[in-house]
């Protein structure tokens, strides 16, 4: 039987920690609504930069992000820096893993990422998490590296993994291609799910003519290089958000579970003083019985 000064320390922790979790899950809620507050729109520069793909005639033309050779691929894997997000984090890393081969390169973004890897024994190049407060210098800094390793190591292809965020109480982890892109510019011939292949090449109007002042080259690898910089940025935000709404429903879970396990011991501590008195009470009464057929008590 556990002794009731136990119990009652017990239940006067469980009630602090139940504060606590109170407090954090109110943090917690009150970031992410201040997230989606601050998030921006960008629908308009998105149909901008389509159109501007959308005129770049690429037949017959060749560039290691529209289609490379078979080779190693570049996994990267969007992870958190804090805590309370184990799930979210190995949901992440799971993922990853399913796509790695021996050969292929990792990269990581958030410490919690880099522990679960380093497990695993894999080689990976690390950034540091998303902070509260997105720049768009952390942005260009992973862009680049993706970039530079896709064309200097000559990669087959660079996929990202990261948390989507579909609702507050619901995130979905994601992968999506970056390189090749060739997608990204609807000149190329597309399936048509049939088997076959229809080409979509834009046509300009006769009476418009398109001057391009650089090389085709170069405006490929700059509107390409806007795209995945903009591409990053949303990740970003969809990572943080869902972020901080896995953080809010981890934390009620704990609540509904330190809620439950206060009320078993608050029944515990309840029974044992019952058990406690009921013993006294029946000691007293026996020793009463005792003492009257003693002839010590009439």
């Amino acid at each position: 039987m556990i002794p009731l000064t136990i119990l009652r320390k017990d239940l006067a922790f469980n009630k602090v920690m139940e504060n606590i979790i109170e407090v954090l899950k109110g943090v917690a809620a009150t970031e992410y609504f201040h997230l989606q507050t601050k998030r921006k729109s960008f629908d308009e520069f998105e149909g901008r930069l389509r159109d501007l793909f959308g005129q770049v005639d690429i037949h017959n033309f060749k560039h290691p992000f529209l289609g490379a050779p078979s080779g190693a691929n570049n996994i990267i894997m969007i992870t958190s820096d804090t805590g309370f997000l184990g799930e979210l984090n190995m949901s992440v890393v799971n993922q990853g893993l399913l796509q790695y081969k021996s050969e292929d390169l990792v990269t990581v973004v958030g410490k919690e990422g880099v522990r679960y890897i380093g497990e695993q024994g894999i080689k990976y190049t690390s950034f540091a998490g998303i902070d509260d407060d997105i720049t768009y210098g952390s942005v260009i800094k992973l862009r680049d590296h993706i970039i530079k390793e896709f064309l200097t190591k000559k990669l087959s292809s660079t996929i990202i993994v990261y948390p989507h965020f579909v609702s507050f109480a619901v995130q979905k982890i994601e992968q999506f291609q970056l390189f090749p892109c060739r997608f990204l510019f609807p000149q190329a011939p597309v399936s048509t799910g049939m088997g076959e292949h229809k080409a979509g090449f834009w046509q300009a109007n006769p009476e418009e003519k398109i001057i391009l002042d650089s090389s085709l080259k170069s405006i490929v690898e700059y509107l390409v290089k806007v795209w995945i910089g903009q591409l990053i940025y949303l990740i970003f935000w969809e990572s943080k958000l869902s972020e901080w709404a896995a953080r809010v429903m981890h934390l009620e879970r704990s609540t509904t579970e330190i809620r439950d396990q206060q009320k078993k011991m608050r029944l515990q501590y309840f029974r044992t003083l019952h058990e406690r008195s009921d013993k006294s009470t029946r000691e007293i009464f026996v020793s009463r019985m005792a003492l009257i057929k003693s002839g010590a008590i009439l």
